[in-house]
């Protein structure tokens, strides 16, 4: 019985983080709306890309939207992969989201692998008609990405 439950319990940790699968779309679709809906909208976001993409600032919802529609527009996702796992803060809630994001330059065809990493936080919003009150969800405070 114990080693049905360890097998059951490793089988659940090795699911995709169902934050993963809506940031997954965002870039396999290079959506900046997409996207945009899973920023953190009680602030400014950090965003920290190496070159080519080279912007290291604080942005707010809006900001990052332009910033990814630009990136999108002069780049395409090649290949998109999340860790399985939602690295966790012991104590706090949210966590980060690991991923390996390659992409190519459409005017030169130079392709680029990264190392992207997003901090996730939950954000209260609002419900939806089949929920009774607000809804907690992750949301995007910070993409840091380090090339391969």
């Amino acid at each position: 019985m114990v080693h049905f439950h360890v097998f059951a319990l490793s089988f659940l940790l090795t699911l995709p983080s169902p934050a993963a699968r809506p940031v997954e779309s965002a870039f396999l679709q290079n959506s900046p709306d997409i996207l945009k809906g899973l920023l953190w909208s009680g602030g400014t976001i950090s965003i920290f890309l190496p070159a080519p993409l080279s912007f290291a600032d604080q942005a707010s919802p809006d900001q990052a939207f332009l910033i990814f529609k630009r990136v999108f527009a002069d780049f395409t996702t090649t290949e998109f992969t999340t860790d399985p796992r939602l690295s966790r803060f012991p104590g706090s809630p949210g966590g980060i989201l690991r991923a390996r994001w390659s992409f190519r330059n459409r005017r030169t065809g130079n392709h680029y692998p990264f190392r992207i990493f997003f901090l996730l936080a939950p954000e209260e919003t609002e419900a939806s008609p089949a929920a009774q009150g607000p809804v907690v969800r992750l949301r995007i405070v910070e993409i840091r990405a380090e090339k391969l």
